[in-house]
């Protein structure tokens, strides 16, 4: 608890480092590449209006080679829209994150649009990260053919639009190797892998934590620690990753881990390894309740999130200031 406190001190001390152009700027990428997906996608045929009504581009099929799990398309549709770059940079102002910090991410490809908004937000931001990302998404994520997130990381670093994108690629799915992953799609894992320089495929979970953690940084190079999506490394197959509330880990996740004290079952996830040294964690899951209590609209009705929505640091978005015009234009 006394962790927890000195935290939330921390975090109302800090001056606010991701400036309202910085914020605009992130939003007028996030939808410039939303855009550019939206139109490959009516060229290739594979893009369904009755489940994307806001034409985001980014909403896939409820089934796919990539698809790993069961997804919800309220929740996927919920997580296409810009306005989560404003709400990714308010929290990155609340732990006080700057370009002197390093971010590690992790991702699946089941919400697309949170995984650019998190991207485009640090790299307007000039804030320097790792990310890894795995090839699997559950259902209604990035989940077809020529639209794995991989892929679409691969389109928007040709086109201009994100400037680096994920070092590491891996299978996702069940322990990391594709196991959940459709049968007669499995055959194809390998071959699409290897268009991705750095792939990697672990024999385990526990490989996949390590391979990770190697990537990202020891918790003397990171400042922060953000995940997107359920991704098996992530969460872990102890307990406490299934258990932890999506958004900023706090007070709720120190009880969890007290009360998971003396039991060794399973393997540890990223969550609960950086969370319990003390790094700040952003975890996004249970993408409707965040919504909810930040304000962004469920689902959308466009991509682009309306100018007036505003999120407060605290849980809801923060009020416009004297530099605002620039960010609610």
């Amino acid at each position: 608890m006394l962790r927890f406190l000195l935290f939330l001190l921390m975090c109302h001390s800090v001056s606010h480092a991701v400036t309202p152009a910085q914020v605009r700027q992130a939003e007028l990428h996030w939808y410039k590449a939303s855009g550019v997906i939206l139109s490959l996608r009516r060229a290739a045929g594979n893009w369904d209006v009755g489940h994307d009504p806001a034409l985001t581009g980014l909403i896939g099929g409820e089934e796919g080679p990539w698809t790993t799990t069961l997804g919800d398309l309220n929740a996927k549709q919920t997580a296409a829209q810009s306005g989560w770059c404003r709400a990714i940079a308010c929290l990155l102002d609340s732990v006080g994150i700057t370009e002197r910090d390093t971010v590690g991410v992790t991702m699946s490809g089941s919400f697309p649009g949170i995984n650019l908004a998190v991207l485009l937000t640090l790299e307007a931001a000039h804030i320097p990260y790792r990310s890894v990302a795995s090839l699997g998404a559950s259902s209604y994520g990035a989940n077809l053919e020529g639209f794995s997130w991989p892929a679409i990381e691969s389109i928007l670093r040709e086109r201009g639009i994100l400037e680096q994108g994920s070092v590491c690629i891996t299978p996702g799915g069940t322990s990391d190797r594709c196991s959940g992953f459709f049968l007669e799609d499995r055959m194809h894992v390998d071959d699409e892998l290897r268009k991705y320089p750095g792939s990697y495929q672990p024999v385990h979970l526990r490989q996949a934590v390590q391979l990770r953690r190697h990537v990202l940084g020891e918790l003397g190079t990171l400042s922060l620690y953000i995940n997107v999506g359920g991704g098996h490394a992530a969460v872990g197959s102890n307990g406490f990753g299934r258990r932890a509330r999506g958004g900023l880990l706090g007070e709720n996740e120190w009880l969890l881990l007290d009360a998971l004290k003396g039991e060794d079952e399973g393997t540890r996830g990223l969550l609960e390894y950086y969370f319990s040294h003390g790094m700040p964690v952003l975890h996004f899951l249970d993408i409707v309740r965040l919504a909810q209590s930040w304000g962004l609209p469920t689902p959308p009705q466009e991509a682009r999130t309306p100018a007036d929505l505003v999120v407060d640091c605290h849980g809801q978005l923060p009020q416009p200031d004297e530099d605002a015009e620039d960010l609610i234009q």
